[in-house]
């Protein structure tokens, strides 16, 4: 169950919120950079020793997330392998942030294929930013196959807002959903984080202030 008792906000909503803070002097890049660095210090205090981490990112800003994270993990002794999932062309917030990554030691881009081989090494932490809160339906083929795999794999998992395969809104869960250890929600809770099976998909949740009311 979540750590306090934040705002729920629909996945609409949310995004009603994030207009009005950019309208309010914010932007995109900051609200984006203000997530990946509440959810980095985080996971920092939970794991103080640097280890390996594999960021699985998809092409939007869930994704983008996950590479402020990487960046931040990197800043402090860690190992930071990353998976663009979704192809290279990435929203153009996600690409500011990837080129910050640019020439930076320990961080390494690998294709999907790499991933087995790399999960039979072992991640301290793996990280899903494939898809967020506005996901629906039924992943597509390389999501769902790429989950399956780091489902079964060792190591302490993090969803970013949601995990991927879950509904933010309604709680429904596509086959093969990212089971977490820990789901951050970033600014408020989404329905689904408040559902009956919100445990089972999310494991703890904990929200995150981003800079949004």
């Amino acid at each position: 169950m979540p750590q306090n008792t934040p705002k729920i906000y629909t996945a609409a909503q949310m995004r009603e919120r994030e207009q009005a803070a950019v309208e309010a002097g914010t932007s995109f890049l900051q609200l984006m950079e203000n997530a990946g660095q509440a959810a980095a210090a985080d996971l920092l205090r939970r794991l103080p020793e640097p280890g390996r981490a594999l960021l699985v990112c998809g092409k939007g800003n869930n994704g983008g997330d996950a590479l402020v994270i990487a960046r931040v993990l990197q800043q402090h002794g860690w190992q930071a392998d990353i998976v663009l999932l979704l192809g290279a062309i990435l929203s153009d917030l996600a690409e500011t942030n990837r080129q910050r990554l640019q020439g930076l030691d320990g961080i390494h881009f690998l294709p999907a294929e790499a991933l087995p081989a790399e999960l039979e090494q072992g991640y301290s932490l793996i990280i899903d930013g494939i898809f967020g809160t506005g996901f629906s339906g039924s992943l597509p083929p390389e999501a769902a196959e790429c989950c399956r795999q780091i489902n079964r794999a060792v190591g302490y998992k993090v969803a970013l807002d949601i995990p991927t395969g879950l509904n933010g809104d309604t709680g429904e869960a596509a086959d093969d959903t990212f089971r977490a250890n820990l789901t951050y929600a970033f600014a408020a809770l989404k329905p689904a984080h408040a559902g009956p099976t919100a445990q089972q998909w999310c494991g703890e949740i904990v929200c995150l202030d981003i800079g949004i009311d």
